[in-house]
């Protein structure tokens, strides 16, 4: 009875974990709406046209009071950018974008930016909660309450595809696959060039 008990709950446990908690890129069908945003440097930027920039980006939903998930996905996030060296800001771009808009002011994220040494390339990004909640449900990073915040990462752009992949995925898959999805771009767009 027991190990039936015992097989029993690793079934369940293996049917409820999906692909993202295994560090597996699962591809996403993703329109990213371009609206309104407000960063840590208080600047109003279109997400797609003026933050994204046709960029491959690393995006996480996150919020300032956090302290549990969030502290741990900002390092993991950092490592990455360390990996990526100069490419982030340039090809690369990260996006922290907040749960809890309505709390997250541009001087908060500052803060929160400041105490995770978070540099340039790496936006925090907050706004009007209507546009941000439609943002982060485009993205599949929707939540009812911050602090039920998925540990998720979308990774990509549109010209390359989006990905879903857990945070939990080490640093070095995850500057790998912003290569290959970076790859991606590159090719799409030199195919789509040849064909003008």
């Amino acid at each position: 009875m027991r190990l039936l008990s015992l097989l029993l709950l690793l079934f369940s446990i293996t049917q409820s974990l999906s692909a993202q908690d295994h560090g597996w890129a699962v591809p996403a069908q993703v329109t990213v709406p371009d609206v309104q945003v407000v960063t840590q440097a208080g600047e109003h930027l279109r997400f797609s046209s003026d933050l994204l920039k046709g960029r491959v980006a690393i995006v996480t939903g996150f919020f300032t009071s956090c302290t549990a998930m969030c502290p741990i996905t900002q390092e993991s996030l950092a490592n990455v950018a360390k990996l990526l060296g100069p490419r982030v800001g340039k090809d690369v771009i990260i996006v922290s974008l907040s749960v809890d808009p309505e709390t997250d002011t541009p001087a908060r994220m500052k803060a929160w930016a400041n105490k995770f040494h978070i540099g340039p390339g790496w936006t925090l990004a907050s706004g009007d909660k209507a546009d941000v909640q439609r943002l982060l449900k485009a993205l599949g990073l929707a939540v009812d309450l911050p602090q039920r915040h998925q540990s998720l990462l979308m990774i990509g752009s549109e010209t390359s595809g989006w990905v879903r992949i857990s945070s939990w995925t080490p640093a070095e898959k995850l500057a790998r696959l912003v290569d290959s999805l970076a790859q991606d771009k590159a090719a799409n767009n030199a195919s789509s060039s040849a064909t003008r």
